[in-house]
């Protein structure tokens, strides 16, 4: 049986039971392996875009006897996998300047009610930018701690065309649905950017650097924080 680490536990977690998944940038294959060893889905598709993971992916696949319910795919994101009416997929381990360009390079993906999990390492408020102005919506954000690092994973669906879009704004790209996050782990998130944010106004401000942005990030800390209360 395949165990994961805490990062990969959480992005399980929010996967949908009993829809086929497709995990892109799969690695070894632990997570759609796990995923049906724990009667979750049945069956999922996975790729990766060198050989040698995707070597890792089929050994791991072959070991634990699932070789006709994992479909593995040598894939640059999720360009090999059009054509097989997929609605679930998970982009996880990756900066969240990449999974934007994934999910730009595949439009196909953006139907009503696609299920999306998305765990960026990085840049997660560029992220939150294209997927608000494109059309999706963000269901949930969760936060886990492993170490010194915090990790988060959005759960997000494809929901209506831009034309129709809400306007967002900016403060939302930096947290998201976070502060209605279920996770003990939310709050140190929140600090975590609002940190980040203080620590690159104060840096404008002391360089007498572009002072419409300072004053621009003063007002989405203080969003943050009182959206963290």
């Amino acid at each position: 049986m395949i165990s994961l680490d805490k990062r990969l536990s959480m992005v399980a977690s929010m996967v949908r039971p009993n829809h086929t998944v497709c995990d892109i940038g799969t690695d070894h294959a632990y997570l759609p392996v796990y995923l049906i060893q724990n009667g979750i889905i049945e069956s999922a598709f996975a790729g990766d875009l060198r050989e040698g993971p995707l070597e890792n992916a089929k050994s791991t696949v072959e070991k634990c006897g699932l070789e006709g319910k994992v479909t593995l795919k040598l894939s640059p994101g999720l360009e090999k996998f059009d054509g097989y009416n997929l609605t679930d997929f998970v982009i996880a381990g990756m900066g969240g300047n990449l999974i934007s360009d994934i999910l730009k390079d595949s439009p196909w993906v953006n139907k009503k009610g696609n299920h999306f999990v998305l765990q960026p390492q990085s840049h997660a408020e560029d992220l939150r930018e294209y997927l608000y102005n494109t059309g999706f919506e963000i269901i949930k954000e969760k936060a886990v701690k492993d170490g010194k690092h915090i990790y988060i994973a959005i759960e997000a669906q494809f929901k209506e065309a831009p034309n129709k879009l809400p306007e967002i704004p900016r403060w939302k790209y930096f947290v998201g649905e976070m502060a209605n996050s279920e996770s003990p782990e939310s709050k140190d998130y929140l600090e975590y950017i609002i940190k980040r944010l203080e620590t690159r106004k104060t840096a404008l401000e002391n360089n007498n650097q572009n002072s419409k942005e300072a004053e621009e990030l003063k007002s989405i800390i203080e969003k943050i924080k009182e959206e963290s209360k």
